[in-house]
């Protein structure tokens, strides 16, 4: 091993005293420049920073927010390199100053990002001059970065100061967005359907409404210490005369900071001054006989969300290779922690150490999900104090498996401790109806009047499985195994979705067991619950990770407002073969882009890297790759398998612990037997070679298959009704051995105490649906739909050049087609005003004069067909083996071709199909997948040209169906012409499919170049 080579030095004290007597004359000059534009204040003073690098420990990234103007950040010699600063809230960004040492940039940018992950540029320049340079910026986000892109000489960048001016609280202008939108409310009373959280939704149709009598209030949680400038009530006929305005740090004591007595109803706009996290309407007079009733209480002012926001002063690491070089002292390891979020860490002291470094390996957002690896292996440095010990400043989140590490810094470089593990646990118990009472700070589930191990949270998951265990009859267990639980209160599953009144119902039916013990709700709603987002093929066009863990994490907060704790998705399959239907629902053919998608969406399902009590369940499918055959058999070989393993390895490295096995069975790993739900081979190969330990659900088997799927490895019997026909749980259970039931059991005991069901099984029936299908999720779902739209070919006409008074069509069966748009359950959005392509163009066509006119109109300049297959699940719409447009569709292009009208086609794509025949006629292509319910919206937007063009095809597309299959062939191996098991190989040659393997067997990725497809892999013009 070489010594490592010397870093080049520059002389730096006749440059450091010319940088600090700038940086004092600048300081000036800019404070009153502030002055002259009325700057905000400074936030990023002290705030969490991160670089991508640092030239040793001399020149951190914390010195360029430290107000020190003789202390200084400075990068390695190399470009790009960035620094980035969190301000701990959305802010408005007002003001950037940088005051530069002598290395400074010639060519930068300026950037904000909402999430750390997605960045928007507020200022930009190739011509930077260094000193001190005061730029003004109008951008919103709770991080701001400096990108440096060119430097101005061959060392790095190098800021004595990075400061950062303007507003926290909300993500626009102070005054403008309400910090109670969407927050958790309670009122003394509401009446009829009027809940409390419709007065915080933003929509001028809903209304909280109490009862009739005296005193009513209404009070909000606004997520943390506020400071509150204005309040808007907006009344509806029955409003109050006398009432006050109540500010509280604990909703308990309160602050009265504005009251009246003659209040006049309507909208009333009120100017107050106080802080508090509590806000409250207090009505002790009413206007008329009925009650108050409020269409929208609106609460405007900052929100100081640091006591929940972790400090990150890195990105998402990994572990030295070298550790255990000295010890941490407490918490011990393995400990518990229940009696606080704020538990003090402490290590022993190391000689010559200037500072110590504290990695924590807390959840994050910002995960690069196409790495392998377990994220929660990743740690964040979140502190660096002088001494030994360290007290969180932030409370620290629910979770199972904290891991920490501490690294102390010398003069002559770097030590790490060992590792350690605790878990935190500190649950508010739900105060619900239910005959549950609170005994000893916990529910006494089985009525005994004490709190038995399983029923104390402050145990150990594993002694209350333990005891719980002991406790169940055999036909109690066995239960547990079983879905149903809205006809049989006593099993593990109910299959959703339900309506939030019903399932409330259900769960506390179930509470009123013996035991107590709550079910999991898990339905097929595998793109989105309330909000519907675009099928994971679509995702796959888009390739936008940190988009898809934003999408799981809606559906993860959308499920949780009314208890609904599984889900039955996302899918790891990666899609090779053509004629599998719900190849739809896949991930494209590229294995590498499964995984990154499937890392991203369970994590966000999960709200981090493992389950903990705020997860939604996730259950990865179909086991063990049906991509790679379909539903009746699976083709891969001991090479392809390797393929086929990828997502499915990086599920489990993002903490998913629930798999479900398909229908079809493995010619690899169980030659002539069953499906992977009943074979024990297909589910030991996921045992032991992918080393799961977690729960296996099967798919929905008849009642006769259950005792074979036990026996086999399977835990859950997805979807199975004990009540079924023929079917006795007695006869289950005398053909399951116990052991085997145990072990079932205890996996699905241990999953419900990690969710934290046990403390708090509800959601909120009343307020929840009224925080779901929110404006910033709309738009989240918008931009999905918008980054998977692709456009493959466009001879000029897009995006439309049209005049106020042209007229346009819109035709096609897909064109009014509400439903084209999603799959399987995600279809609530019907019930939020889901617009179809042709009234989405209508609607957007309107703001330009254009009249839009459906399937026929006079002198149309152009004509869009929508066509494609509506939705389906396990059956295509036309028979499978037809890959392409049936007749009808087809003619609907002819015919307007024919008359000279250019012809867009909106294709609804949900599985590779052969163009070729029609492919010449259009004037322009855009494939809009399965998009989700912004699919018509998005669509419209981009033809229109509001947006560029930037979705890639997630599979290649047949030249022709022979491709595909033999002439008159049927969707069997025999009559493939392709390999069902490998990516990228339409019109292959023999050789070329030789070389596929030969990456795959080596774990290379696979070129995507293979074959002789119409369209390859990954087409898809960037731009018009």
């Amino acid at each position: 091993m070489s010594p490592p080579l010397p870093v080049p030095r520059r002389p730096r004290t006749l440059t450091a005293v010319l940088a600090l007597l700038i940086v004092i004359v600048a300081a000036y000059t800019a404070v009153t420049a502030r002055e002259a534009r009325a700057a905000g204040a400074l936030l990023s003073q002290g705030r969490p920073v991160t670089a991508s690098s640092s030239e040793g420990g001399a020149y951190p990234a914390s010195a360029a927010v430290d107000g020190n103007a003789g202390t200084r950040w400075s990068s390695a010699f190399s470009d790009p390199q960035w620094i980035q600063v969190d301000l701990g809230a959305p802010a408005t960004v007002d003001q950037v100053v940088l005051s530069w040492e002598a290395a400074y940039a010639r060519a930068f940018q300026v950037q904000t990002s909402a999430d750390g992950t997605a960045w928007t540029t507020v200022y930009s320049t190739t011509s930077g001059t260094g000193g001190t340079q005061t730029l003004a910026v109008a951008g919103t986000g709770r991080y701001v970065r400096v990108n440096g892109t060119a430097r101005a000489t061959g060392y790095g960048y190098s800021l004595w100061e990075f400061q950062v001016f303007g507003a926290t609280g909300g993500t626009g202008p102070v005054g403008t967005t309400p910090i109670s939108a969407f927050k958790p409310v309670t009122a003394s009373s509401y009446e009829g359907g009027n809940a409390p959280a419709a007065a915080l939704d933003g929509r001028g149709t809903t209304r909280w409404s109490s009862q009739f009598s005296d005193p009513q209030w209404i009070r909000v949680d606004l997520g943390g210490t506020a400071t509150v400038t204005r309040v808007v009530l907006v009344w509806e006929a029955a409003y109050a005369t006398a009432f006050q305005l109540q500010l509280s740090t604990d909703g308990n004591a309160w602050t009265t900071v504005y009251s009246t007595t003659t209040g006049t109803g309507g909208t009333q706009t009120l100017t107050v001054t106080g802080t508090g996290r509590f806000i409250r309407l207090n009505g002790t007079a009413r206007a008329t006989g009925y009650g108050y009733s409020l269409w929208e209480f609106q609460v405007f002012g900052t929100v100081d969300t640091g006591a929940t926001t972790p400090p990150m002063l890195s990105g998402p690491t990994r572990p030295p290779a070298t550790t255990d070089q000295f010890a941490l002292a407490a918490p011990a390891d393995g400990a518990m922690v229940t009696t606080t979020r704020r538990p003090a860490l402490s290590w022993n002291a190391v000689a010559g150490a200037t500072r110590y470094q504290v990695w924590l390996n807390i959840s994050r957002t910002d995960y690069d999900f196409t790495r392998p690896g377990a994220l929660i292996d990743l740690y964040t440095r979140v502190a660096e104090p002088t001494g030994t010990s360290y007290t969180p400043t932030w409370d620290i989140e629910d979770r199972w498996t904290y891991k920490w590490y501490v690294t102390a810094v010398t003069g002559g470089g770097t030590v790490t401790s060992n590792i350690r593990r605790f878990s935190l646990y500190v649950p508010t118990l739900e105060a619900v109806a239910d005959g549950v009472s609170i005994v000893n700070g916990a529910r006494d589930l089985n009525r005994s009047g004490t709190i038995e191990p399983y029923e104390d949270w402050r145990q150990p998951v594993e002694t209350r499985v333990n005891d719980l265990l002991g406790r169940m009859t055999a036909e109690e267990k066995a239960y547990q195994m079983f879905y149903n639980a809205q006809a049989f209160p006593r099993s593990g599953w109910h299959f959703g979705p339900a309506q939030a009144p019903d399932l409330h119902a259900m769960l506390l039916a179930s509470s009123g067991t013996r035991l107590g013990i709550p079910f999991v709700s898990a339905g097929d709603t595998i793109h989105g619950y309330q909000t519907t987002w675009p099928t994971q093929s679509a995702l796959a066009a888009a390739r936008n990770y940190a988009l898809d863990y934003k999408l799981g994490d809606m559906q993860r907060r959308e499920q949780l407002e009314v208890g609904t704790r599984g889900v039955l998705g996302p899918l790891a399959e990666v899609g090779t073969k053509v004629l599998y239907p719900r190849i739809q629902e896949g991930n494209g053919e590229n294995a590498d882009v499964a995984a990154a998608q499937v890392r991203a969406l369970v994590s966000g399902l999960q709200g981090g890297p493992e389950l903990n009590p705020r997860s939604v369940l996730a259950t990865v499918k179909h086991w063990p790759g049906e991509g790679a055959g379909g539903e009746a058999v699976i083709v891969f070989d001991a090479v392809t398998i390797k393929y086929h393993m990828i997502p499915f390895r990086a599920a489990i490295e993002a903490g998913a612990v629930n798999i479900m096995p398909g229908y079809a069975g493995s010619t690899l790993l169980d030659p002539g037997g069953p499906g992977a739900g009943d074979s024990a081979p297909i589910l030991r190969y996921l045992r032991q070679n992918l080393g799961f330990t977690g729960l296996i659900t099967t798919d929905w088997l008849p009642s006769g298959s259950w005792v074979g799927a036990a026996n086999a490895g399977s835990d859950v019997m997805g979807g199975a009704d004990p009540g079924a026909a023929g079917f006795s749980m007695a006869t289950f259970l005398a053909n399951v051995p116990a052991a085997r039931v145990d072990d079932a059991v205890r996996r699905v005991l241990r999953l419900k105490f990690q969710l934290g069901l046990f403390e708090n099984p509800y959601g909120d029936p009343v307020n929840g649906p009224y925080r779901q299908h929110t404006p910033e999720y709309t738009g989240l779902i918008n931009q999905a739909s918008r980054e998977a739209m692709t456009l493959l070919k466009n001879d000029g006409v897009l995006p439309m050049r049209l005049s106020a008074g042209d007229n346009i069509v819109v035709a096609g069966p897909r064109a009014s087609d509400g439903g084209a748009c999603c799959v399987w359950t995600s279809y609530f959005h019907d019930n939020h005003g889901s617009k179809s392509i042709v009234d989405a163009v209508r609607a957007r066509a309107a703001t330009a004069g254009v009249n839009v006119y459906q399937d026929s109109g006079p002198a149309p300049k152009l004509a869009i067909v929508a066509v494609g297959e509506a939705s389906y699940t396990h059956g295509t719409n036309w028979v499978k083996e037809q890959p392409y447009l049936p007749p009808d569709q087809l003619a609907v292009i002819q015919n307007f071709q024919r008359q000279g009208i250019p012809v867009v086609v909106a294709l609804v794509l949900p599985r590779p199909y052969v163009i070729t025949e029609w492919h010449d006629l259009a004037a322009a292509i855009v494939v809009t997948y399965r998009g989700g319910e912004e699919m018509g919206p998005a669509l419209a937007s981009l033809l229109f040209g509001d947006y560029a063009p930037s979705g890639k095809l997630p599979w290649q597309l047949p030249r022709a169906l022979s491709d595909v299959l033999r002439p008159g062939g049927t969707d069997v191996p025999a009559d493939a012409t392709e390999q069902w098991d490998l990516p990228y190989d339409l019109a292959a040659t023999a050789a070329q499919r030789t070389e596929i393997r030969g990456h795959i067997d080596a774990g290379r990725p696979v070129p995507t170049t293979y074959g002789n497809p119409l369209y390859p892999y990954g087409a898809g013009r960037t731009g018009w």
